[in-house]
């Protein structure tokens, strides 16, 4: 603090002295003046109060400074350091903060400065030597809640990515741990029982060694939430080998088919419109530890699936390949499916032409201009898979277990 402090006249002293007995009325002013302006005027009754309190303590340190000729003590500043640290859990921008301290010196200023129409001597002294002081005193007092908002930001940012980071290890290593997920996920001021969904992002190029890393996922974890019309602060983010994973929030109520189709639809639009990103994969809808984990598990398969067919598609569903994927976790049943391929594969052409069949919806006309074969040549060679397997391609269920057993022939066969 300045050791400049102006050494007032006695009328001066008799006006300061006047108003400090009566600084409620200067407080009550300057209240006004920040209720006006956002996000103040939307503060709950008990952070009002604490606003009220900090421009007390500002008001009563301004008079108090002035009649004694002596700076602050370090433990008033650090009073004062305490409501900067309070605004930034108050949810109080830094710039609205100093905006306050600006429009509350102003009116400060204009309280003090109502003379009576014969103080004119007074009005020079104001002028001329008070009001430098009073413009370096707010600064001054500016710069010290600035100061003191910004180290408690960044312990904060400290302290979420230290949340963020066990919430995570919840997720992958301990999802059995439903009571420390609760508690994590609610100090980070997240709704655990909100189900959600997981995308699985795969970009074209990102070094994640980069000092901007961070800061590109940020980019693109905010393109999301705005593209879903959510607040960033409700998605849940990880670099998770060597992928981007980020849970999002499903409607509750939502069946879990309309959930998927809804999500497919907006995360397209993502895809589309945000350059860096080659593909996305959707899960479906989990809940708790464990169901954020299996639905991120899933939304990498859908990933992989689609980068192993080689296919184009942006966007690749979890929910497409659900049964291939049912059936890979049973073991008899992969056993039994692979099975029927391999029976059918053991001769040329009838896997090709079954595959063909399915892929052109069991239309035999188009299948055998597809294949430039006979018709009857099809009907022979279906008749023949038929035959081989004791199956009817006519009996929804055999065409069911097929097409899904063509679906799997790339799987590792089981002894």
């Amino acid at each position: 603090m300045t050791t400049n402090i102006p050494e007032i006249s006695p009328a001066l002293r008799e006006w300061t002295e006047k108003l400090a007995l009566n600084h409620g009325s200067a407080v009550n002013r300057v209240y006004a003046a920040l209720m006006s302006i956002k996000p103040y005027a939307d503060q709950d009754i008990p952070t009002k109060l604490d606003t009220r309190n900090s421009i007390n303590w500002s008001v009563k340190l301004w008079f108090d400074t002035l009649l004694s000729g002596s700076a602050p003590s370090e433990e008033e500043f650090e009073i004062f350091r305490d409501f900067g640290r309070r605004r930034v859990h108050q949810g109080v921008p830094l710039d609205v903060l100093l905006r306050a301290f600006r429009l509350g010196s102003r009116e400060l200023w204009c309280f003090y400065t109502e003379l009576d129409e014969k103080s004119d001597p007074l009005r020079d002294e104001l002028l001329f030597r008070i009001s430098p002081f009073l413009m370096e005193f707010f600064d001054i007092l500016a710069q010290i809640i600035s100061q003191a908002y910004l180290d408690e930001q960044y312990k904060q940012a400290r302290w979420r990515e230290s949340l963020r980071y066990q919430l995570h290890s919840i997720i992958f290593y301990h999802p059995e741990d439903t009571e420390g997920f609760a508690k994590t996920a609610a100090a980070l001021r997240l709704d655990a029982t909100i189900p959600r969904i997981a995308l699985a992002i795969d970009m074209y190029s990102i070094d994640s060694n980069s000092p901007t890393f961070k800061s590109e996922l940020d980019r693109i974890v905010i393109a999301t939430a705005r593209r879903l019309k959510f607040p960033v602060d409700e998605l849940v983010d990880v670099w998770h080998r060597g992928q981007l994973l980020v849970w999002i929030p499903s409607r509750l109520g939502d069946l879990m088919s309309t959930s998927d189709r809804r999500m497919s639809k907006q995360i397209t639009s993502i895809a589309e419109t945000v350059p860096e990103i080659k593909a996305i994969g959707i899960g479906l809808v989990g809940e708790g530890a464990a169901g954020w984990a299996m639905s991120a598990e899933e939304a990498s398969r859908a990933l992989s699936f689609g980068r192993s067919r080689g296919g184009e598609e942006r966007v690749r569903l979890y929910s497409e390949i659900v049964v291939e994927e049912s059936v890979r976790g049973t073991k008899n049943a992969l056993r039994y499916l692979v099975s029927l391929v391999e029976q059918i594969g053991s001769e040329p052409g009838l896997l090709e032409t079954l595959e063909t069949y399915f892929h052109n919806l069991q239309r035999r006309k188009v299948t055998a201009s597809v294949l430039g074969i006979h018709p009857n040549t099809l009907n022979y060679r279906l008749e023949r898979i038929e035959n081989i397997l004791g199956a009817r391609l006519d009996d929804a269920g055999w065409v069911s277990k097929l097409d899904i057993a063509i679906k799997l022939r790339g799987s590792t066969k089981s002894t």
